[in-house]
């Protein structure tokens, strides 16, 4: 029997189309029949089935593409799980879920320190005890910070965070521009705990996970964020997000605008050069598996010391990166899956 090419959807979240599938996952699976000779198929992941879907994929995948946001999921860990298990019993996962808790973090700015991708300030606040100590002092260095929750997606979860003359804080979320203000450093500090979750004992992948990244604000965002999309190790295009007039967001929810171009273009000479070099830097977190089937990195413009500038790394997306805009890259993901 012949094995075919798999992606994984689930059915709720809001990234579905009419016939209730994401858009992107026909024109991905016909391009791969086309291009790479494999007959495909599209499955739903549901939790209570999921014994039932691992034995039948098995038994008939050669490869699996997960395309499932894991902001949908209520059980994240356990589906990881669930695709480490296909892993293991030889079905190709693309992206695989080592990688995944890696590189889909936002924990992986701070690992990054010290490389040409990565900036020295940046800092993961793991625990509310570590927060409280650190981050008034690395928020006094300029006044002003970004947080970002370690695992999350669309600009939830994205502050602003700058401290007045008068010692008050200022916040501002990035998705919903919802703003607060407190009389002083420790109400906010106060103020922040609930925003800490503890630990799941019972976690296989997210053990360690949980709590914010800090981060310089660069004032550069202004200007937009430059994201290079990639398949595998291969740079398919680049796209600047501009945000809102007067917004420090850069997604799609928060009103950015996304304009596609060619990392051929001139312009982009140097942000491509940096991610094809920052690549080494990254493989280390892949675990001995593949670079991811379709993921982007996102930077912010900065200022090198003689005026020059300088891209900084500001998130990888790895987990579902959706091109329903862009559908010509489904022509590059089928090649990675053509037949040797």
């Amino acid at each position: 029997m012949e094995k075919k090419v798999f992606i994984i959807e689930y059915a709720k979240g809001s990234d579905k189309g009419f016939d209730g599938f994401r858009p992107d996952s026909k024109p991905i699976l016909n391009a791969i029949e086309e291009i790479a000779g494999f007959k495909t198929e599209i499955v739903f992941y549901r939790p209570n089935k999921k014994y039932e879907l691992l034995d039948y994929l098995k038994e008939n995948a050669h490869s699996v593409i997960s395309r499932i946001n894991p902001g949908n999921l209520k059980g994240v860990d356990e589906y990881f799980q669930f695709l480490k298990a296909l892993s293991n019993s030889g079905v190709e996962i693309h992206t695989h879920p080592d990688v995944m808790i890696n590189l889909d973090f936002k924990d992986i700015l701070a690992k990054l320190k010290g490389t040409k991708l990565g900036d020295d300030e940046t800092y993961f606040y793991h625990t509310y005890t570590d927060f409280v100590r650190k981050f008034p002092s690395d928020l006094a260095k300029h006044d002003i910070r970004v947080l970002k929750t370690n695992y999350g997606s669309t600009g939830e979860g994205v502050y602003l965070v700058s401290k007045k003359e008068d010692g008050s804080i200022f916040t501002v979320e990035a998705v919903n521009n919802e703003k607060f203000y407190y009389d002083n450093i420790q109400e906010f500090l106060e103020k922040f705990e609930v925003k800490f979750d503890p630990d799941d004992e019972n976690a296989a992948y997210f053990q360690g996970k949980t709590g914010f990244v800090g981060c310089r604000y660069l004032e550069r965002i202004a200007e937009g964020e430059v994201r290079v999309v990639l398949v595998n190790d291969k740079a398919v295009s680049v796209v600047h997000k501009k945000p809102q007039d007067g917004g420090f967001s850069a997604t799609l929810f928060s009103g950015a605008q996304y304009n596609y171009e060619s990392p051929e273009e001139a312009k982009w000479k140097e942000v491509v050069k940096l991610t094809k070099q920052g690549l080494k830097d990254i493989k280390p977190f892949l675990k001995g598996q593949s670079y991811p089937l379709l993921w982007t990195m996102d930077y912010i413009l900065d200022y090198n010391k003689d005026g020059s500038d300088k891209y900084v790394l500001s998130e990888i997306n790895c987990s579902c990166v959706g091109i329903t805009t862009e559908l010509q890259y489904a022509k590059d993901i089928a090649k990675v899956f053509k037949k040797k």
